[in-house]
């Protein structure tokens, strides 16, 4: 049986990437030492803003990070991370180091904790905020699970778990990238948080809702194709039963029967409701298949 026992900030490494992030790292960095995080390593991807001199100033780790990207940024951190857990936190001023604390509480029986944004969300952009709900709802469907804010900056991972994970996202993606590999072969869950006011310029554009759906679909297809396919499969339902619905308008008021559109119809609705029923068996047996994992870990 597994040992329960607190997790500490003395166990975690809080590693935040930053790029041109001056006007909120400071700020950032005695938060954290206020709430008791020493173990600090700020990923920096060549800021020329001056960055890396307020964090050298403050006296906590810095690196260059290799690659591209928030993904980058990680991967640089997975090379020299030592402590058994590390907390992601965006440098620009948005999350509460105070907060890390309820992440820590559930660190013990989950390979990743994920921060979801319930206070303050008026502080994200309505463009954002839109593309979150979207990609959440997306990740819900496609992985079952109860996860509403896939793409919040801060998340607590296990750092044995998390170095399973090849990476191969480049950007901002690199989030959802996480959240389906734990939701497929790991243990995930959400505490609810506050995001601020943020400080400095948005990094995040529009276009990169497009890059992160499509990483979404593409991790869904690796870990759960089968799902996957039957839902978009038993979207031929749509077009079914328009073609459906016309013939018989021809028929109850034209009186005239179209018996080819009928047949293409019907074949149309049956295959939508085999390719939904095999995603619904799909779905079980994958929730079942996550369940009897969670038994093993807890009696091993």
């Amino acid at each position: 049986m597994r040992t329960k026992g607190a997790v500490t900030p003395a166990d975690v490494t809080v590693v935040i990437p930053t790029l041109d992030e001056r006007e909120g790292i400071g700020n950032v960095l005695d938060d954290l030492k206020h709430e008791g995080f020493d173990n600090i390593l700020v990923i920096d991807g060549y800021s020329l803003d001056g960055t890396v001199d307020i964090v050298k100033a403050m006296g906590a780790v810095v690196l260059q990070q290799l690659g591209t990207g928030k993904a980058g940024a990680l991967a640089t951190a997975l090379d020299v991370v030592q402590t058994p857990y590390l907390l992601v936190m965006d440098g620009d001023g948005t999350y509460r180091a105070a907060d890390a604390h309820r992440l820590l509480a559930h660190a013990v029986d989950y390979d990743e904790v994920i921060g979801g944004r319930t206070k303050g969300t008026e502080n994200i952009p309505f463009v954002n905020r839109i593309g979150n709900w979207l990609i959440s709802k997306a990740f819900k469907l496609l992985f079952g699970t109860g996860i509403t804010d896939v793409l919040s900056g801060m998340y607590l991972l296990r750092t044995k778990k998390i170095r399973e994970v090849q990476l191969t996202s480049t950007s901002f993606d690199v989030e959802v990238e996480i959240a389906c590999a734990m939701a497929a072969n790991g243990e995930i869950t959400q505490v609810p948080i506050s995001y601020q006011k943020r400080l400095g310029t948005q990094k995040l554009r529009t276009r990169d809702g497009t890059r992160i759906l499509s990483t979404l679909f593409w991790m869904a297809s690796y870990f759960n194709p089968v799902l996957l396919y039957g839902v978009i499969t038993s979207l031929a339902a749509i077009p079914a039963t328009g073609i459906l619905l016309w013939v018989l308008y021809q028929k109850f008021v034209f009186d005239v029967w179209h018996s080819g559109y009928a047949l293409f119809g019907a074949m149309l609705l049956l295959l939508a409701s085999q390719a939904a029923a095999v995603s619904l068996v799909s779905l079980l047996i994958k929730r079942s298949e996550q369940r009897l994992f969670r038994q093993l870990r807890r009696i091993a």
